[in-house]
């Protein structure tokens, strides 16, 4: 195996322009629109490919695109470049890690939580992750991320879960409105922001227009709840939140207009890590610790 190694095209440089690529999406982004680089990443990764004796770049579309082979190698060349950074540097380097979860959860959840414990996370920095449950569950299993809060994450090989205490919904009204006792008749005439796709809530909410007999005036869809918030107060549209950070909000308290039945809906977090970086790194195992995963491995794949 060893003999790799001394093969002609393969080095550590190609390797880490292979990282770069995997992470830029494409040679072509990865060299920023020099042709100089882009000309000089695109032989370094041929030669890689013809010492490896693999496929690295899906040439059959344009722009290229990297393999499961090129991103499963970049993954393995960063560990071991992280591996030995911290060998070499000692306990004196500033370490860095790396959480991923949604817009919301990291304004409403992360930043809160590590801004008041962060004198217990000494010496650490923050890299945080705006990503979706799938890049989040492969970024832990590859080792890209330490930590991830989502929704549907499992525990799959060295990747463990715990869920976290869920939370609800509840209705914004628009800034100046009182709230009544008119409830879900409210939302036949005032439009409502909401995210965009057929998730869990939004099931949710066509189970509620057909028991209470309304149809919803949706007024615009939005990728984030920070978007649909702001796009609510500035068009004057209430638009559904979710409890997660609802308490630093007085002001919404008195905005919130309450609909029989919303309280049955209830969403779940699941906190995920990687349990060989428990292992090694203490600054990631004290972070598991503080967002509540005490016990063991809660979601097992089904």
């Amino acid at each position: 195996m060893i003999e790799i190694f001394t093969k002609d095209g393969f080095s550590l440089d190609r390797l880490q322009n292979l990282v770069k690529v995997v992470h830029a999406g494409s040679i072509v982004q990865a060299a920023k629109g020099n042709a100089t680089t882009q000309s000089l990443i695109s032989r370094q990764l041929m030669e890689l490919e013809k010492a490896l004796g693999v496929v690295l770049m899906d040439r059959t579309k344009k722009p290229y695109q990297v393999t499961q082979v090129a991103q499963r190698l970049a993954d393995s060349c960063e560990r071991f470049m992280r591996e030995v950074a911290d060998v070499s540097l000692g306990e004196n380097v500033r370490r860095s890690i790396k959480v991923g979860a949604g817009e919301w959860v990291i304004r409403e959840l992360l930043v809160p939580l590590i801004g008041k414990k962060i004198r217990q996370l000494a010496g650490v920095s923050w890299m945080m992750h705006n990503l979706t449950s799938q890049k989040i569950q492969e970024g832990l299993a590859a080792d890209r991320l330490d930590v991830g809060v989502a929704s549907n994450l499992i525990t799959e090989g060295t990747v463990q879960v715990k869920e976290l205490p869920s939370y609800g919904m509840r209705l914004l009204l628009p800034k100046g409105e009182t709230p009544d006792k008119s409830g879900w008749k409210s939302l036949t005439t005032l439009p409502v922001v909401l995210l965009e796709g057929h998730g869990a809530f939004r099931k949710f909410l066509a189970d509620c227009e057909k028991s209470q007999g309304i149809q919803l005036q949706i007024g615009a869809e939005c990728t984030s709840y920070p978007q649909a918030i702001d796009l609510a107060d500035a068009a004057g549209w209430a638009v559904f939140v979710p409890e997660l950070g609802w308490k630093q909000r007085e002001e919404w308290a008195k905005r919130n207009q309450k609909l029989p039945g919303l309280d049955e809906y209830r969403h779940t977090l699941h906190l995920g890590w990687n349990e060989r970086n428990l292992q090694r790194r203490p600054e990631v195992a004290k972070l598991v610790e503080m967002l509540g995963a005490h016990g063991s491995a809660s979601r097992q794949k089904q």
